[in-house]
């Protein structure tokens, strides 16, 4: 099976094509700019900009799954998720590839969350910081166009990543983590990849969680 990843060059992009890689599937590996991605039989680098709906259709090509692990930290507009998600609906609807995965931060709000009074605080908060605001606007706009898109989706929302814990002490759950719990990004890895032939998130955004 071949799948697209794009953000391939980022820290969980990077892991999540190394891992899938190691479970046998072939990648397409979307970059922004020079691959830092170690030489592989079963990897090819697709160099594009997510703004060029062209690019992005030639790297969705012959992919049965597309992963998303873009981020907009560090971006000049910080609207790198919506942005792309707007150029690979359609794309991934003319080649007939259904099944999309993405990632965007645990404070993004889906249709159908429940929230706790702590979670509209920390919400609220976020937004009153003028860049932390768009980053967190962006993750909801992919949301919801992925929501609108027709697709097999699944975004997994995570809490802020680094490299502490057991990486196979994770889970993905309907419940939001903690605003100050962290993650893995291992771990955020690994759950992507898993749920390339697991559709038990099909149409849902759960949260994934230390255990």
């Amino acid at each position: 099976m071949q799948i697209t990843v794009f953000g391939a060059n980022g820290k969980v992009g990077s892991l999540v094509v190394e891992q899938a890689l190691e479970q046998g599937y072939e990648v397409v590996a979307f970059v922004h700019r020079k691959s830092q991605l170690p030489p592989h039989a079963a990897l090819r680098i697709v160099k594009g900009d997510i703004y060029d709906a062209a690019t992005v259709a030639t790297a969705i090509k012959g992919s049965t799954v597309i992963i998303s692990a873009l981020s907009s930290w560090g971006t000049p507009e910080k609207d790198v998720l919506s942005a792309a998600v707007e150029h690979i609906i359609p794309a991934m609807k003319v080649q007939g590839t259904k099944r999309i995965i993405s990632l965007t931060g645990s404070d993004a709000r889906a249709s159908g969350d429940v929230l706790t009074p702590l979670h509209r605080l920390s919400h609220g908060l976020i937004k009153l910081v003028p860049g932390v605001r768009k980053v967190l606007a962006d993750g909801e706009q992919h949301i919801q166009l992925l929501e609108a898109g027709g697709l097999d989706w699944t975004v997994v929302r995570s809490p802020v990543m680094n490299k502490r814990g057991d990486i196979k002490h994770c889970r993905l759950t309907s419940r939001r983590s903690l605003p100050w719990a962290t993650i893995n990004r291992h771990s955020v890895a690994q759950s992507l990849v898993g749920l390339v032939e697991d559709d038990s998130y099909n149409g849902q955004a759960p949260f994934i969680v230390r255990t």
